[in-house]
């Protein structure tokens, strides 16, 4: 829903015929997380929630790189390859946005970067952060479209709930990707 809402919305001036969905391969900042499925699930769960659209196009470029996930390494890929020009929209939730001083190389994201941001609830529209003191303004819009509370962490707390055929997610997934959830068998105890 964010990615369509943010195409729809911005599409035009930005230029971008589409959206480019792209899994995180080794995300450093999730190593904690237990229930984190690998790569190649999560690569395939994705294809599956954007097949209906032809807008939407998934891109396995951060599986193919050895060694931890950064989003600026992919960013600076993708103008290297001349795949895409600075800045670069990238969609993301306002609830991660105020996280981005914590990431890698913050101020060259801020630089790189146009970010459509998707409301959530409790968080604040982020127009600016804080690094090494320095405030710095980020280049962003706000997607207009009501905050959803649905994270990828609430689904996988409720697969952890009650796994077997994850009924109680319908309509909260893709069906395609409810049925591969199903079928792998991927958060059973």
């Amino acid at each position: 829903m964010i990615a369509q809402a943010a195409l729809c919305q911005y599409g035009e001036s930005l230029g971008v015929q589409g959206i480019t969905f792209i899994p995180a391969g080794n995300p450093p900042h999730r190593e904690h997380e237990s229930d984190m499925m690998p790569a190649r699930h999560r690569l395939n769960m994705v294809r599956l929630a954007t097949a209906s659209n032809p807008a939407f196009r998934v891109s396995d470029i951060e599986l193919c790189r050895s060694g931890r996930s950064y989003t600026m390494d992919t960013l600076r890929f993708l103008l290297e390859q001349g795949i895409a020009q600075a800045p670069i929209p990238m969609i993301i939730g306002a609830d991660a946005l105020a996280g981005l001083a914590t990431w890698h190389e913050p101020q060259a994201l801020a630089e790189t970067a146009c970010f459509l941001q998707a409301p959530r609830p409790g968080h604040p529209f982020v127009g600016a952060i804080q690094v090494n003191g320095q405030e710095i303004t980020l280049n962003t819009r706000e997607i207009e479209m009501p905050p959803l509370s649905i994270s990828s962490t609430w689904i996988r707390a409720r697969l952890r709930e009650n796994p077997p055929g994850c009924e109680r997610l319908r309509y909260f997934l893709p069906e395609p990707v409810r049925q591969y959830i199903r079928d792998n068998r991927l958060y059973d105890a």
